[in-house]
């Protein structure tokens, strides 16, 4: 059995108490086979509380006010306050927000972004990630990948490591390095759909042309005509965001007021947004980017779209940066005319707490991921102009 490792992986500790958040509260917690048979045996008056508020049907904990039945109005786990680590650990409560991603004989790893100790590890890496590879041999395969594309895998895989090659060159501008990767899997989605799979090799002759490369550059440089595309495209893209599920009260909110001061006279101007991204920088946005491909691009060989996951990654990072740039300028109040200033822990809170709340909502419910990936498939609302748009130049 191979593993992947992001190298930031092992480094992770829980904040604990000064976490600002929880992890017991907004989704369902699954219970995994083993937990349940231990939780049932269970004897005493912890016993009968385990029986009562365990949803057995579900095989989750059940919930009361978004919060887990076992979550202490201290943020604490009662279960393992009274149980020990040994019976109240389920698989779920004991690798969170370690994630795994399943292929035939391959687990990658990655730490999740709702989690706000591991979101600070992600966005604020000061180096490209570096991905660890090993091997176990004595661990064999136990899962069966019935129709699991064996030749769309292979090209995964070599396209995702030119995926982060590119995207971590920062030599070159962010805003060229992200055209270059999504046009790039634009193209590897026409060979996935003619079944063209060995005219996949090309793509990196073309796209490693630094005459290619030049004409992208050339061509995103042209900002102007690309203003009102930019204003249309961003709000479509918050618009998506009213088809998903709410998992968290405190979200709707949180959504609601970030639109609103986006559509402030301040939050379009070119000044603004500069001065955004001295805290908000590229190394965080690439950081961003690397993350979701990691997680989600392997994916494609379960609905064979690469194109998507890499729509899917773009968005989310964009989305990310716009919720955090507008608690940037309502934290600021800024003096008509001046550029916004505001203190750089402010601003990190405030990028770390778009990022850990937004991926809350869409990361931790299966529907809000397939459905906004569905919905970004809308290539008149959401084509390669559009997406271009949006970038810094």
């Amino acid at each position: 059995m191979f593993y992947t490792i992001p190298h930031y992986y092992r480094a992770f500790r829980c904040s604990k108490g000064a976490c600002p958040d929880t992890c017991c509260g907004g989704w369902e917690i699954s219970i995994d086979r083993a937990a349940l048979k231990k939780y049932r045996k269970k004897k005493g008056p912890l016993g009968a509380r385990l029986r009562n508020e365990i949803d057995w049907s579900r095989k989750c904990f059940r919930q009361y006010h978004g919060q887990c039945a076992f979550l202490s109005e201290e943020k604490l786990c009662e279960l393992y306050q009274e149980g020990g680590e040994a019976l109240a650990l389920c698989v779920t409560c004991r690798l969170y927000p370690r994630h795994a991603e399943e292929f035939p004989n391959l687990r990658e790893f990655s730490l999740s972004l709702s989690c706000p100790a591991a979101a600070e590890q992600i966005l604020l890496s000061p180096v490209p990630v570096r991905f660890l590879q090993g091997e176990n041999p004595n661990r064999t395969e136990t899962h069966r990948f019935w129709g699991f594309d064996i030749p769309l895998f292979t090209t995964l895989k070599k396209n995702r490591s030119f995926l982060f090659q590119t995207l971590q060159d920062r030599s070159r501008p962010l805003y060229l390095r992200t055209a270059v990767v999504l046009a790039f899997c634009h193209d590897l989605q026409e060979r996935v759909d003619r079944r063209a799979l060995n005219r996949a090799e090309e793509l990196f002759v073309r796209y490693r042309s630094k005459d290619l490369l030049e004409w992208f550059s050339r061509r995103l440089s042209a900002r102007n005509r690309r203003e009102e595309l930019r204003h249309q495209t961003l709000a479509r893209l918050f618009g998506l965001l009213d088809h998903l599920e709410i998992l968290r009260d405190d979200w709707l909110p949180y959504f609601s007021g970030a639109k609103a001061a986006l559509q402030s006279q301040c939050a379009s101007s070119v000044q603004s947004r500069e001065a955004f991204r001295k805290f908000f920088t590229d190394a965080m946005t690439e950081q961003l980017l690397i993350y979701f491909l990691f997680t989600y691009f392997y994916g494609a060989v379960y609905n064979g779209s690469p194109y998507g996951k890499a729509k899917l990654a773009f968005a989310g990072t964009v989305l990310i940066r716009e919720l955090a740039m507008a608690y940037w300028l309502k934290a600021q109040a800024p003096v008509r005319g001046s550029a916004p200033d505001a203190p750089q822990t402010v601003s990190l809170r405030i990028a770390l707490e778009a990022a850990w709340k937004f991926s809350r909502e869409l990361e931790h419910s299966d529907f809000n991921l397939y459905r906004l990936e569905a919905l970004l498939e809308d290539e008149e609302r959401f084509g390669l102009e559009a997406l271009f748009s949006l970038f810094p130049t």
